[in-house]
């Protein structure tokens, strides 16, 4: 009986962690593409093996089955061979540092990926992955200052850490 009970906790527990491995939507997918170029893409579905994209920065369209283009709206063609493709999610309230994914959620419930490029004793500074605009925040997630829309002084409703899946 205990063999049996045993069995059945090991395989809820590799269920368990199966479905977190999974790519959802709204997760953050850095693909590198075969010539080297790196893009950033927001993951619209995963159904099985094929990961459905929208590039930040173009708004193009693109799957991904493996390291092949299957469905594409830019530039790299269907059948296009990609080099990596390593997707962020699973947000958490944690500390981070420099180099980390993060997702800012601002007031008004926008929210956006970034990266975060320095910290000091004042604050840290990130890259808005879609844009390329600077935000430095406070440790409260208070907007010290920016390139962007939101301007000094403007209160974030959250900052999360984007974990590797």
């Amino acid at each position: 009986m205990k063999n049996i009970i045993a069995f059945f906790v090991v395989v809820m527990l590799f269920s368990l962690n199966a479905k977190a491995q999974n790519t959802i939507a709204d997760d953050l997918c850095v693909v590198t593409f075969s010539d080297g170029k790196v893009f950033y893409s927001k993951v619209l579905s995963n159904s099985g093996n094929i990961i459905n994209t929208k590039m930040l920065h173009s708004g193009s369209l693109y799957s991904f089955k493996g390291k092949t283009v299957t469905n594409s709206g830019g530039a790299y063609k269907v059948g296009h061979e990609i080099n990596n493709i390593v997707c962020y999610g699973g947000r958490v309230k944690d500390l981070w540092y420099v180099g980390n994914f993060i997702e800012v959620t601002f007031a008004d419930g926008a929210s956006f990926f970034a990266e975060v490029e320095s910290i000091g004793n004042d604050g840290y500074t990130t890259k808005m992955l879609h844009s390329g605009n600077k935000y430095r925040f406070n440790s409260d997630g208070t907007v010290l200052s920016s390139t962007g829309v939101y301007p000094a002084g403007h209160k974030t409703k959250s900052i999360m850490l984007l974990t590797q899946r």
